[in-house]
């Protein structure tokens, strides 16, 4: 049954992630700045962290499938997603072996998880001539609102979820 749930919330928050845009009200944001829900990252980053083993990829394997999914539905180029999720994950697979598993630890990774695969969708984007923004415009605009407000995200699912998946590990260990 616990093989289940975490699809089913990484479907929730992939459903949720396309109205959050709706609901912050355009008066809260000075200027031109874009916001970009990464919710299934976020919590692809909590599974990677706190539910998968050494050897297990799990988070990675949620995070790529709905990365796919976020492809399908809102780009109109497939992979760009898929690649970028795919790269944070295991990036942060790699590097959760060298540091305990705290708060700040995960709002590092997600922080860096955020940027890697922001960074690499806009690369890609602009490549292609998809996106006409320099970078440092991009950054200002899209990519610090961007981590702010998936920060703000994992300030509200952290407490709730990090227990769980904790349990859920061990659960599976036996």
């Amino acid at each position: 049954m616990k093989v289940f749930l975490l699809p089913l919330f990484m479907f929730l928050f992939f459903v949720s992630q396309s109205v959050a845009a709706e609901l912050i009200p355009d008066s809260v944001w000075l200027g031109n700045l874009y916001y970009i829900p990464h919710w299934t990252l976020i919590f692809a980053i909590l599974i990677v962290t706190f539910y998968d083993k050494e050897h297990s990829y799990v988070g990675l394997l949620n995070g790529l499938a709905f990365a796919f999914l976020t492809d399908l539905v809102y780009t109109s180029i497939l992979g760009v997603y898929l690649l970028a999720y795919g790269l944070s994950l295991y990036f942060i697979h790699v590097l959760k072996r060298f540091l305990h598993k705290n708060f700040f630890v995960v709002l590092l990774y997600s922080i860096v998880g955020l940027a890697l695969s922001e960074v690499m969708i806009y690369g890609m984007y602009f490549l292609i001539g998809q996106v006409s923004l320099d970078f440092t415009a991009y950054t200002f605009s899209r990519l610090i609102p961007t981590i702010l407000i998936n920060i703000v995200f994992l300030l509200i699912i952290y407490p709730i979820f990090v227990k769980k998946l904790v349990k859920w590990k061990h659960e599976t260990e036996k």
